[in-house]
């Protein structure tokens, strides 16, 4: 399992202070043994000092005392008296360790000498040798030990609960509802701070929610009758002569403001989850058909209808199913030239696929996505002259959404783009068109 870089932080800084907390005590150790040897050096001198100076009162006295060698790992020599003092010099001869003393003498009959003190300590620097190789070896033995116990406390204290904290965090809804209000006091007190932190931006994402969606339903209630109004009036004023381009300008841009209403009551509906369909089997042909024969004289020549090919039935609401169709029909000939074609097809999953070809610039394979966002136009929509609302296709996907289908894009072989709607299939159904 990857290590994410925080928990490894942990474990390495904690680890490494481990480890420097060994060196320092190894390296206190070794100190401590070389301070406990230096010390009993010093008080063997001074024992054998005053053992030397008690028992010889004269020079001649004192020679065979040192030739005697009272301690089987010293060597004495005498020394001139002006010889320099030292205290417990180091000495290193081949393999062995030595610790050198020079002290003066003064015998009973006043003679002065001075008195050079050997002493053999490798017996001593042996065993902390080992000593420390032991202490090395056990702390290496200890650090992986501390290093495997810290991965396991570092998973149950910190791992475990970020995880089930970003769960938490992952389980609330769009749009917000004050119920995903985080439990505070159910967190770890290292979470609190930022699950208040959390649900003080929850409640201000709530408020701000659903203030925009009661603006947005009450404007699109407000505007539905008045524009209601002026296309019912200028179709009137339509039928009568002469028709000045005007009015015909009024009457494209009613029903475009008319289109643009029904999007954000859709779009509103579903964020406050209003939006309700009434789902029935339907039949790729009828569907297209109807479609063609209502937006044909809009198309001036343009919509082409392709006979359908061996396609199941949908369970899918007509109305709803219409309105997708008409988006999509309404965007291919808003943002392409050549003609666009009404098809259905099989899926791979044996769904209903409806689509809607047109010859125009297609849509870039990065932009596939993010054009069903809201407010979103691909780069063909805003190099293009030709003005759009950007909530078409994603009161499109929504809707097919609630169907349980799906709506995707795909290249058309000989160019443009190929908007397609997938809705489940009617199980053992298929009917030829």
């Amino acid at each position: 399992m990857r290590i994410s870089p925080l928990r490894l932080w942990l474990q390495s800084t904690s680890l490494l202070a481990v480890l420097a907390g060994y060196s320092l005590l190894l390296l206190a150790n070794q100190r401590i043994a070389g301070f406990d040897r230096t010390a009993a050096h010093r008080q063997t001198v001074q024992q054998l000092s005053g053992e030397l100076q008690r028992r010889a009162r004269s020079m001649d006295q004192l020679q065979p005392l040192l030739e005697s060698s009272l301690l089987p790992n010293l060597r004495l020599s005498l020394l001139p008296a002006d010889a320099p003092a030292s205290d417990a010099q180091p000495l290193q001869r081949g393999d062995q360790a030595w610790l050198v003393s020079q002290l003066p003498l003064q015998l009973a009959d006043g003679s002065r000498g001075g008195l050079l003190v050997e002493q053999d300590v490798s017996a001593s620097v042996g065993r902390e040798r080992l000593n420390f190789w032991l202490l090395l070896a056990a702390a290496g033995g200890s650090s992986l030990f501390t290093s495997a116990l810290l991965r396991l406390v570092l998973h149950r204290g910190l791992v475990r609960p970020l995880r089930e904290f970003t769960d938490q965090l992952s389980a609330t809804q769009v749009p917000p509802a004050p119920a995903d209000a985080l439990d505070v006091a159910a967190q770890p007190e290292e979470l609190q701070p930022i699950a208040v932190a959390y649900n003080h931006l929850h409640e201000r994402l709530c408020t701000s929610w659903e203030r925009q969606r009661a603006f947005v339903d009450g404007v699109a209630h407000e505007l539905r009758t008045p524009i209601t109004l002026i296309s019912g009036h200028a179709q009137g004023l339509l039928r009568r002569a002469p028709q000045p381009p005007a009015l015909l300008l009024i009457q494209e841009e009613a029903q475009r403001m008319g289109t643009l209403v029904t999007d954000l009551l859709d779009l509103a509906r579903n964020d406050s989850g209003r939006l309700h369909l009434r789902c029935c089997p339907l039949m790729a042909d009828d569907v297209l058909l109807e479609l063609y024969e209502r937006m044909a004289p809009q198309a001036a020549g343009r919509l082409r209808l392709d006979s359908c090919a061996a396609a199941p039935r949908a369970n899918a609401d007509p109305h709803r199913l219409q309105q997708c169709l008409t988006a999509l029909v309404d965007n291919a000939l808003l943002y392409s030239d050549g003609p666009v074609t009404l098809a259905a097809s099989t899926g791979p999953a044996s769904e209903l696929v409806l689509h809607v070809i047109d010859r125009g610039p297609g849509v870039a394979a990065e932009e596939r996505e993010a054009i069903f966002g809201r407010f979103v136009r691909g780069s063909a929509g805003l190099a293009s002259p030709r003005r759009g609302s950007g909530i078409g296709l994603s009161v499109v996907q929504l809707l097919i959404e609630a169907m349980g289908g799906s709506v995707q894009v795909a290249d058309c072989p000989g160019g443009g783009a190929d908007f397609q709607l997938l809705l489940p299939g009617m199980a053992g159904d298929r009917v030829a068109g």
